[in-house]
């Protein structure tokens, strides 16, 4: 996949994730904002905190739960929203952020395309909360 076909998927998933995530926040007009639902007989929540850095520029946390599992029931995510560009992107995603250089030696090594499949991820993880019938708790 050459880099601009990489770079214009990119720019496409965090431009729909920003219009999803608008939808959210739009939505509540607060700054903080918790979700909660029960699908069968799970129960998920999601919390909402914005921070505004400048007129052009938020960070968001948003934390979704799974609260009937004990292993892993919450994935949290840090997002920067851009709103002079339309565009929501994943910063980080249970604390690690995605590779900025192809470093050889890491700690934690990730994949190539580390930074899509988190974007990724978020579409979905808001495609439920959109589409499932959360309400505000």
């Amino acid at each position: 996949m050459s880099e601009y076909s990489k770079t214009n998927g990119h720019i496409s998933v965090c431009s729909a994730n920003y219009l999803r995530i608008s939808k959210l926040l739009n939505a509540s007009e607060k700054r903080s904002l918790t979700l909660r639902n029960k699908i069968k007989e799970t129960i998920y929540s999601a919390q909402i905190d914005t921070q505004k850095l400048s007129n052009h520029t938020w960070i968001c946390h948003l934390v979704f739960s799974n609260l009937n599992h004990k292993l892993l029931n919450s994935l949290q995510f840090v997002l920067n929203i851009y709103h002079d560009v339309e565009l929501c992107e994943v910063a980080s995603f249970n604390g690690h952020a995605p590779n900025k250089y192809p470093f050889s030696h890491e700690n934690f090594p990730k994949s190539a395309d580390e930074k899509l499949q988190q974007n990724r991820f978020l579409t979905e993880v808001l495609d439920m909360i959109l589409t499932s019938g959360f309400y505000e708790k």
